[in-house]
């Protein structure tokens, strides 16, 4: 699955070259289903070439649209598959490869690859990192586009030692010994021993997690009840919003155990990042600073190049009263980044914020007016 910064260079290159752009929700579960998808293509593609009555751009789109004859990877051949997308020239195609989202079916012909619908499938490559601990190790794993993964050369434990009172110790000379009192001592001492053990462990495991969850990962920390909590106490300030300790997941969950434990951490976390980002955002529009609320503030967020991060929502994705692929494109070619929230998040922001906002890199407002007072303008009623 290629990334956003992939996606950008790929937008930035075809700029000014005719795309076939082609989205199928490819999932198959009867293999009498499999070639399925020829005709429900079929039906996308014959309307765009209708609408083409140059001879030599429909000769283009011929060529660009052989690549489907056959295609690779085989839309039929992957089992399990939820979507499936590509980007063809007439010299070829550019990319073409599996979505873990389901896109409804499109073929569109224009400048550049159409972006948008390919933009849901970014919740889904955000991995959680799971840890399963007790108090002598840690499990880890990785949970990605519906695929787990046991990083058995992360996997972390503390060092063998004899436990106190496991030899037998001669009496000190000239008197008795004194097993109670011993082995209350002893007893003692262990528990320390296994505290300052465990603390050694956390501290290597939180720097450990924080690395594989790296910008946007989730954290998910299940195991012995006691130990996972500990282990989350030590996840620092800066990924600790990211970071979800579960009660439920055992240490010795079974795989597909740990796998729907990580889907609904990522859903529940995804669900409370989306709540406090667009608070966060509409809270910072309100006041006039480093925050635009709905399409036309938005847009003049972007052309003055002030667009750090872009909110939309997938209701958003789909209005066709605006031309949303032109405002995605022009954020990514001012270096922003972009979150498609879900769920009720996205609801919330649909609601508040015609379904997109922007965090700003400076406020918009207070820079209109800076210029307008250099120039000796008065500033405009939008900046006051």
């Amino acid at each position: 699955m290629l990334t956003l910064t992939q996606l950008n260079e790929l937008v930035r290159e075809l700029g000014n070259t005719r795309v076939l752009t082609v989205y199928h929700g490819a999932r198959v579960t009867d293999p009498a289903m499999r070639h399925a998808w020829r005709a429900a293509l079929g039906s996308a593609l014959q309307p765009v070439r209708n609408g083409i009555t140059d001879e030599a751009e429909r000769a283009e789109f011929d060529r660009a649209a052989a690549y489907l004859d056959d295609p690779w990877p085989p839309i039929e051949g992957v089992w399990g598959m939820k979507g499936w997308a590509a980007f063809l020239t007439p010299d070829g195609a550019r990319y073409a490869g599996s979505l873990p989202v389901q896109p409804p079916t499109l073929a569109a012909w224009r400048y550049a690859p159409v972006i948008t619908p390919y933009l849901r499938a970014f919740k889904q490559h955000r991995p959680v990192i799971i840890a399963l601990v007790d108090s002598r190790s840690a499990r880890l794993y990785r949970y990605a586009l519906g695929e787990l993964e046991e990083l058995s050369d992360m996997a972390l434990s503390v060092p063998d030692a004899a436990e106190p009172g496991t030899q037998e110790r001669p009496p000190a000379k000239g008197g008795p010994s004194h097993p109670g009192p011993r082995g209350t001592l002893d007893t003692e001492a262990l528990r320390k021993r296994k505290a300052a053990n465990f603390h050694r462990l956390a501290t290597t495991l939180a720097s450990r997690l924080v690395e594989l969850a790296g910008d946007d990962g989730w954290i998910l920390i299940g195991g012995t009840r006691e130990w996972a909590r500990h282990a989350g106490e030590t996840i620092p300030a800066s990924h600790a919003s990211r970071t979800m300790v579960s009660s439920a997941l055992d240490h010795n969950a079974h795989e597909k155990e740990i796998a729907e434990a990580a889907k609904h951490a990522a859903s529940e976390l995804r669900s409370t990042h989306g709540h406090e980002l667009v608070e966060r955002i509409l809270e910072r529009a309100c006041d006039g600073g480093r925050g635009a609320s709905g399409v036309p503030t938005v847009q003049r967020a972007l052309q003055s190049g002030a667009v750090d991060l872009l909110v939309l929502s997938p209701h958003f994705l789909n209005r066709t009263d605006i031309d949303v692929e032109e405002l995605v494109r022009a954020a990514l070619a001012r270096g922003a980044d972009i979150e498609v929230l879900s769920g009720s998040a996205a609801t919330e922001l649909d609601e508040r914020s015609e379904g997109v906002a922007a965090r700003l890199r400076f406020p918009i407002d207070s820079r209109a007016t800076v210029g307008a007072a250099e120039s000796g303008e008065q500033p405009s009623e939008a900046a006051s």
